[in-house]
């Protein structure tokens, strides 16, 4: 494995909206992402990988996309895209991806969210995405099953792009597994100061979902006082809406919904 230690500039034919209008894609389910590859000189073999989920070889112009079999077919289909994402930027390199390099748009690494956020704008075009959003006047997990539906993407990947999609300002995503929280994600105008606690509070429906095995997905969101998930001045004035569900191998995602007070 080659490690990669820079992000080049993206040729402009290879550009995700480039080659959705070379190829006439305009509606979410023409976007065949087996057809893209191999309309850019990739082909995609599935093959057990030792050390990782997903790799991809190319030479000069020729390349192959190797994915580890059995996985969930969304899964499976943003780890090519992810994999286009680093032909696009790092032509004829050899580069392995981990299932914890995938999907999870670090900050930390340049070159993994860069490969990520291209498999982001190929299977989730904004103009295409949006208007799939605004069918959905809130964010709940209705509304994320019905969007991952129309984009065969998985539940993950399609929240965050919800959350960065500007038509919902008050939502927050928060991953949780036993350790604690592991990440957020939150809409582009909510103040810095609206940052979730550590620590999940034991009045909290994730709490519950994260450590008592027999608790089912919360079925629609429920209102909590704020200051269960924020620990600052405001937080008490508050209420907002929480819904959290599992996601195997992951562990609990919560969706926020915040007062539009909070926010002005």
């Amino acid at each position: 494995m080659k490690t990669v230690m820079r992000v080049d500039p993206l040729p402009t034919n290879l550009s995700p909206d480039s080659l959705l209008r070379s190829l006439g894609i305009t509606e979410p389910r023409d976007i065949d992402i087996e057809a893209i590859a191999y309309y850019v000189g990739l082909r995609v073999k599935r093959r057990c990988l030792n050390c990782c989920e997903a790799m991809i070889t190319g030479k000069g112009n020729k390349g192959i996309i190797s994915v580890t079999p059995g996985g969930m077919p969304q899964r499976e289909r943003f780890s090519i895209a992810h994999e286009l994402g680093h032909w696009a930027f790092h032509r004829g390199e050899t580069v392995a991806c981990r299932s914890t390099d995938i999907g999870k748009f670090s900050k930390l690494n340049e070159v993994e969210r860069a490969a990520d956020q291209y498999a982001a704008n190929l299977l989730m075009p904004w103009p295409l995405f949006k208007a799939e959003c605004c069918e959905h006047r809130r964010l709940h997990l209705t509304a994320v099953k019905a969007v991952s539906a129309a984009f065969r993407t998985s539940q993950t990947a399609t929240l965050i792009r919800m959350i960065d999609s500007e038509v919902y300002p008050t939502a927050i995503m928060i991953s949780h597994g036993t350790g604690g929280k592991k990440w957020h994600r939150a809409a582009r105008g909510i103040p810095g100061y609206w940052f979730p606690r550590a620590d999940l509070h034991p009045e909290s429906f994730a709490f519950d979902l994260l450590h008592n095995a027999n608790a089912t997905d919360q079925a629609f969101p429920r209102k909590i006082d704020a200051d269960a998930w924020f620990d600052n001045w405001a937080a008490p004035k508050y209420q907002i809406t929480e819904q959290s569900f599992r996601v195997p191998g992951e562990g609990v995602i919560t969706i926020l919904d915040l007062d539009s007070g909070m926010i002005r």
